[in-house]
């Protein structure tokens, strides 16, 4: 089988594509063909060595976290899923290795596809759909008045965050592009910035929440947007900054949140059930597995709405 990998640690230079043997059933594991699968930050933030602290030097890695596909055989006495379901899920962040054309994992890694989503779809979301659900369900408590900006709003985590806030009631302001704009309208929210027009910054606006998913509006920029007691959530922390956000806290009322996303199968069985509901699922680009390089020199540098997403045959 193909499969994306790395033998050492730097930039698209260092992956590659290679055969592989088929994964072996072992007890209590279901092998998956896998049809589609996401990118994401974390994919090179591994690879570049960012977070070698977490996931350790041994080499070589695989690439990817998020998937879907079909159930090609199993090996676990009870479980609701049999050969032929439609699944998505997600391996664990640290560790990768979904980007490949079959895979090894538990009843717990896995859900059954939303039949109103396409497989691109579904492997968009669970990393950034348990991220976003996750904010909302572990870091903060919004109320029918709270005020929330969020910065790279018609991104990957940045649409369903979006739509989830407007569920619960808040006051959202969103951060996008001009090509952004349109889905922000579609999804109701209340204020909409296009930075490529406007400075967020030099808004007088102050907010109970700031949530950047660009990684372009650190804590040092955003606290101006922050009232006295209020809450700016990274998602996409270095091991440096989850040390110091620590100590800050201690002094501050301005709290800085740290997102660990953790998909559960709480979370799966969530998200599914929010796009049956009609939740949306953008999928900017698509690339076949042979692009693998392509798509990860692309993806980290260019505005993408929603997701990007492999398609294997």
């Amino acid at each position: 089988m193909k499969k994306v990998i790395f033998n050492e640690y730097g930039g698209v230079e260092v992956l590659q594509l290679v055969e592989s043997e088929i994964p072996i059933l072992e007890k209590n594991t279901i092998l998956i063909k896998v049809k589609a699968v996401s990118i994401n930050p974390l994919d090179w933030k591994i690879r570049n060595g960012e977070m070698k602290i977490m996931t350790g030097s041994k080499l070589p890695k695989g690439v990817g976290i998020d998937f879907s596909g079909v159930v090609e055989t199993l090996n676990i006495a009870t479980t609701k899923f049999k050969k032929g379901d439609e699944i998505f899920g997600s391996l664990n962040a640290m560790q990768g290795g979904a980007l490949a054309e079959y895979l090894l994992v538990r009843e717990d890694d896995i859900h059954l596809k939303p039949s109103n989503l396409t497989f691109e779809e579904a492997a968009a979301i669970p990393i950034v759909g348990s991220a976003a659900l996750q904010i909302f369900d572990k870091l903060i408590k919004l109320k029918s008045d709270s005020e929330i900006l969020i910065n790279g709003a018609s991104g990957g985590i940045g649409m369903f965050a979006v739509q989830m806030a407007k569920r619960l009631g808040a006051n959202v302001t969103a951060v996008s592009s001009s090509k952004g704009i349109a889905l922000l309208e579609k999804w109701q929210v209340d204020h909409i910035v296009d930075y490529t027009q406007n400075n967020i910054l030099d808004k007088e606006q102050r907010f109970d929440v700031v949530i950047d998913f660009s990684d372009k509006l650190p804590f040092d920029k955003a606290k101006i947007l922050m009232k006295p007691k209020s809450i700016y959530i990274n998602t996409i922390p270095s091991p440096v900054q989850m040390i110091s956000s620590f100590f800050h806290n201690i002094f501050s009322r301005k709290k800085i949140k740290i997102l660990f996303s953790k998909p559960t199968p709480g979370y799966l069985r969530q998200l599914a059930s929010f796009t049956e509901q009609g939740m949306d699922v953008v999928i900017g680009k698509k690339y076949p597995i042979s692009d693998y390089k392509l798509a990860y020199a692309e993806v980290p540098n260019h505005s993408i709405l929603g997701k990007a997403v492999f398609i294997l045959e």
